[in-house]
């Protein structure tokens, strides 16, 4: 492959924009599929179980798109991506003396994988994300319900327990998947009463993060003028199915969403709204279980315990130690042992990533997330969306809260995003259509 200079971030930046082709919503079978597998590696329980057999395995993709494309050229911006973030885990390596080879060929895949599924897609990554994410919330909703029948509940639990084994770890539980769904083990222990739903992913608020990053990036994609522009039918099955997953991030996330974008729109009922809306949040923090009570109990043990709160806490004291170059993502750096368990889990995904990779690379990984919504916003709109861009990138922080995701294939994906969605026409390795089109 060639490599050439392209354009800069600032020229990205120009006047100059390329309004996007009216595109189907309905997506073509092997787009649904591969973003399917994309959101699988990034959040199945059962891909994280095998996910060195499964990152290997997704090496098919990224091959399969370079070979298509070994006549172009690849462009100064994208080496100097790839060879930052592995570069850093490297400098890590060397910083604490650990044996990084596995992990750099790993990320390396992981890269890989997110490079080429975004340049598959081409401008249609937004699109086919938004609709497969639809559809799994449909097949969620339909799977949550079986949850209530009685024996055909335990009969499927059973049979995902057994046809996709997971083992327990130091967790002592265990959410058995189907692959298409999980199965929340709180219902079938009898610690909940309500069955949450988790879609195809790990747990409910890992499926409320994607939901979320997924209505963000289709209310980009549209003019947001109107209260009724937010209720679309895809937006709404988006709102119910990260209800359904009663995560107490992602419910807060959604409300603070919601907010946002009303406050935007031009119409005279939006501060009706705001009202309804804000009232209906106070009582549903007040009388929802998983709400102000999960809250409070989660703050006044965050002293002692390392949930969400007490986990940012601990967090904070390590980063202060290291808050530039961080500690690296090996927890025997800050615990001296790589065996996982319940005193080094960490789960506020926003302090963690902050304390594993300290402030230079966060910075640099958020600029160029903020750098792709801000891209996706001009494509569609025609006007630069610097402050919605940046509204995006606080959502992330919001809904990573609560789940460690940055070092997930789909998080990569959307660092890439630029790439699809700029306006020059000599963008590097990309096609206006998706490549498979051709």
């Amino acid at each position: 492959m060639e490599i050439v200079q392209t354009a800069t971030f600032e020229q990205a930046e120009s006047p100059e924009v390329q309004i996007a082709d009216d595109s189907p919503d309905r997506i073509k079978v092997w787009e649904f599929l591969i973003m399917f597998w994309l959101l699988l590696v990034s959040g199945n329980p059962y891909f994280s179980k095998k996910f060195d057999i499964v990152i290997v395995i997704s090496a098919v993709i990224p091959i399969y798109y370079i070979y298509r494309n070994s006549n172009k050229a690849i462009s100064y911006r994208t080496i100097f991506i790839f060879t930052f973030l592995l570069g850093y885990e490297l400098m890590h390596a060397i910083m604490f003396q650990l044996d990084y080879s596995l992990t750099i060929f790993k990320l390396t895949l992981v890269l890989l994988l997110a490079f080429s599924s975004v340049h598959l897609f081409g401008n249609r990554f937004v699109i086919v994300l938004t609709q497969t994410m639809v559809i799994l919330s449909i097949v969620s909703f339909f799977f949550t319900a079986l949850c209530y029948v009685p024996g055909l509940n335990r009969f499927l639990y059973n049979l995902a327990s057994n046809l996709f084994y997971i083992d327990q770890g130091f967790k002592a539980y265990v959410n058995p998947t189907l692959l298409i769904y999980t199965f929340s083990h709180e219902y079938f222990t009898g610690e909940f009463s309500y069955a949450r739903n988790p879609g195809p992913f790990w747990e409910g608020g890992a499926f409320a993060v994607f939901l979320l990053v997924t209505l963000f990036l289709n209310y980009s994609t549209k003019r947001i003028i109107s209260i009724a522009d937010l209720f679309d039918k895809k937006s709404i099955i988006l709102m119910v199915a990260v209800i359904s997953t009663t995560s107490t991030t992602g419910f807060f996330a959604l409300v603070v969403l919601l907010f946002y974008y009303t406050l935007r729109t031009k119409s005279a009922l939006k501060y009706v709204f705001l009202v309804l809306m804000g009232l209906s949040f106070y009582i549903s923090f007040l009388s929802v279980e998983f709400l102000g009570s999960k809250v409070s109990k989660q703050l006044s043990e965050s002293s002692t315990r390392n949930n969400r709160f007490g986990a940012a806490l601990m967090d904070w004291e390590d980063i202060k130690k290291r808050w530039v170059l961080g500690s690296s993502r090996r927890i025997e750096v800050i615990f001296g042992t790589q065996e996982a368990s319940m005193e080094t889990r960490r789960p506020n995904g926003f302090t963690n990533f902050l304390r594993n990779y300290g402030f230079v690379y966060f910075s640099f990984y958020f600029f160029l997330v903020f750098f792709s919504f801000n891209c996706i916003l001009r494509y569609h709109n025609s006007w630069g969306g610097g402050r919605l861009a940046f509204f995006g990138v606080v959502l992330l922080w919001v809904v990573s809260f609560s789940e460690l995701i940055f070092d997930l294939a789909f998080f990569k994906a959307l660092i890439f995003l630029s790439y699809a969605y700029r306006f020059d026409s000599q963008s590097d390795l990309i096609a206006s259509e998706p490549l498979l089109q051709k």
